[in-house]
């Protein structure tokens, strides 16, 4: 079982939320996480995002149970999400080869922990890839990443 130390601040604001009567998240128009809330953390981004390091995608948290760590009181309920990449249907991407390649994920996605609201930071376009996997000496072969005969 992972046991992290949570900092006293962090601890002491989330106090203050509850006893405030903040039992609902703050308005979030995009429907998005609150990473920035959660920055002083330092939570790994494979702590929610668990797939991230093993499998093709990253997924998300589906039942809250990391939330539950520190967030005792709260019932169970969908954390807000709003998909911001999605890759097209006849590209194959794997965030565990990109992981093994000791890629850090803000690499694509950006510093998430100081934004406010999440947006694609590189698009995902055939260019943009390919200029990637050419500045990380990583293949260009055309099939490692498409199928051939879709």
């Amino acid at each position: 079982m992972l046991r992290r130390t949570v900092p006293l601040a962090a601890v002491a604001a989330g106090l203050a939320l509850v006893l405030a009567g903040a039992g609902t998240p703050p308005e979030n128009p995009q429907g998005q996480f609150q990473h920035k809330q959660h920055a002083a953390l330092k939570l790994k981004c494979n702590y929610c995002h668990s797939g991230a390091a093993a499998e093709d995608q990253a997924g998300f948290p589906a039942s809250g149970k990391q939330c539950k760590a520190c967030h005792t009181a709260i019932e169970a309920r969908k954390l807000p999400s709003a998909r911001v990449y999605r890759v097209r249907d006849f590209v194959i991407f794997s965030h565990a080869r990109h992981v093994s390649a000791n890629l850090d994920c803000s690499s694509c996605h950006g510093e998430v922990y100081q934004a406010d609201v999440l947006k694609v930071e590189r698009p995902l376009t055939m260019i943009a890839c390919l200029n990637c996997h050419k500045e990380q000496k990583a293949t260009i072969v055309c099939t490692a990443c498409h199928e051939l005969g879709q």
